[in-house]
């Protein structure tokens, strides 16, 4: 059911690119490669920093750009501290989904 259900979210998506030239294709995916770089980057310098409270390996992990999937199987093979991982991986995702609202609501001009 999984791989059913990943193949036709994969068809959907690939309808999207239907129209899309092969240089808007190469500028996209050179720009994503590129944030992705930088990202991994910032990651790496977090888990140098020596007053670290986790090992560089776990550090590394808990910032790095991913998917939440991928990073928990990297943490798993790594022998990472999951709980750490993941935690770090979804706090951001909490911010959003419970800061947005009230963010919106002080923008929001009043009627």
């Amino acid at each position: 059911m999984a791989a059913v259900a990943q193949f036709l979210i994969g068809l959907n998506i690939g309808f999207h690119y239907i129209g899309v030239t092969c240089r808007e294709l190469r500028r996209t995916i050179g720009v994503k490669a590129l944030i992705m770089l930088i990202l991994a980057m910032l990651a790496d310098a977090v888990a140098e920093v020596p007053v670290s409270l986790a090992s560089p390996v776990k550090a590394f992990l808990a910032f790095a750009p991913g998917a939440e999937a991928e990073v928990t199987v990297l943490a798993i093979v790594s022998g990472a501290n999951l709980a750490y991982v993941v935690v770090h991986h979804l706090a951001p995702i909490l911010v959003v989904i419970l800061g947005t609202p009230l963010v919106m609501r002080s923008v929001k001009p009043r009627a």
